[in-house]
């Protein structure tokens, strides 16, 4: 081996045929080394593939890096147990470690069980414990400092009352399924081949039963919230049966008739579409017969740019949000400050009040992190 130095470890796999002459040239030739030559390890821990007899094998999964990423592989083995369905191949897995620049962001704030508060002795629970930390408001007068005390606050008794929100995945396999795939397994681990067969025959039957059961459990579930008009429920449950799906682009038609298909194509349809859309110089409004007289009130505007809002407007607002919406990186959902009550409704009117009179909004707005008023 010693013809192969840099390129082979010390771990010398089985006898080199043609198909391995080839490969150690290939790796000597372009600076490459097998990784799992240089670790030690059993020798049931290095054949990555077993005949339907057996008793063959052989080790014909390899890890190949670059010499100069030597230092990144800790370990490389083959793992025999791994669930890998009907191949005939096992896991080879390599351990790498990376030295990388830390990249640090801000800790995304988890979401509350919002829908907790659809009971109304929570809904209380929770505008008592809102009125509790917004009673004294301290020395905090800043926009910035306002806006950090309500969200921190309002997370704060959220979590409190009513806990983060999870989503417990379940699988659609039943116990006895998996029983019988770990059984299967371990015969096959044995050189059992007589029983690895037979198991085989029963796992296909039970999986594809339980498939079967799956899908008429949701399509009951989904009737039942179609049925109730849960319209949340209903695409939950939608979602739970559908892929994950790369979105494509559409086919449209050019200003000439002809079909563009191609992405570029599209893309480029797009852009002149809304630039001539939303950059249309003509107007179509009527001449105004006396342009020297100033108008009287900006059109659109209802509220005297002289004064902030008000508290009837602020609880208008609050009011129109929409539920069950995805919260922000601040983590408020709609429902936080929906059913704060008056605490909530009062702070959200002083940092609104302040907001008009200083001109000054909070760091997290400038990112595009708005709060819904």
């Amino acid at each position: 081996m010693c013809v192969w130095r840099g390129t082979v470890g010390p771990v010398s796999p089985d006898p080199i045929n043609d198909n391995g002459l080839r490969l150690l040239e290939l790796c000597r030739s372009h600076d490459l080394y097998i990784a799992k030559t240089y670790f030690q390890r059993k020798i049931i821990h290095q054949y990555t593939w077993y005949g339907n007899d057996g008793r063959t094998k052989k080790m014909i999964e390899y890890v190949i890096t670059s010499k100069r990423w030597r230092s990144l592989v800790k370990n490389c083995r083959t793992y025999r147990s791994a669930k890998l369905g009907n191949a005939d191949h096992r896991l080879m897995c390599a351990d790498l470690r990376l030295y990388l620049h830390a990249q640090r962001s801000e800790k995304r704030p988890v979401a509350a069980d919002t829908g907790k508060l659809k009971q109304p002795e929570t809904r209380q629970k929770y505008s008592i414990e809102i009125s509790n930390r917004f009673e004294a408001l301290g020395s905090v007068y800043s926009t910035e400092d306002l806006w950090k005390h309500i969200k921190s606050q309002a997370s704060e008794a959220a979590q409190l009352v009513l806990g983060q929100r999870s989503y417990p995945k379940t699988s659609w396999l039943t116990n006895e399924t998996l029983q019988v795939i770990e059984q299967r397994g371990k015969a096959k681990l044995l050189g059992d081949m007589t029983t690895y067969r037979r198991l085989n025959g029963v796992r296909n039957r039970l999986i594809h039963r339980d498939r079967t059961q799956f899908f008429a459990r949701k399509a009951d579930e989904i009737e039942l919230a179609a049925k109730k008009k849960d319209m949340g429920g209903l695409f939950k449950h939608l979602r739970d049966l559908t892929e994950n799906k790369t979105l494509t682009l559409g086919t449209v038609l050019s200003r000439d008739g002809a079909l563009l298909s191609d992405e570029g194509s599209c893309l480029e349809w797009w852009k002149d579409h809304f630039c001539s859309l939303l950059n249309n110089t003509s107007s179509s409004a009527p001449p105004n017969d006396s342009p020297s007289q100033p108008c009287s009130q900006t059109p659109g505007t209802d509220i005297p740019p002289d004064e902030p809002f008000s508290p009837s407007e602020i609880e208008h607002a609050v009011k129109r949000l929409k539920n069950n919406k995805a919260a922000g990186i601040c983590g408020l959902n709609s429902e936080v400050l929906k059913y704060g009550g008056p605490a909530m409704l009062l702070f959200l009117h002083t940092l609104s009040s302040t907001i008009w009179q200083t001109e000054i909004i909070p760091e997290d707005w400038r990112k595009g992190i708005i709060i819904p008023l």
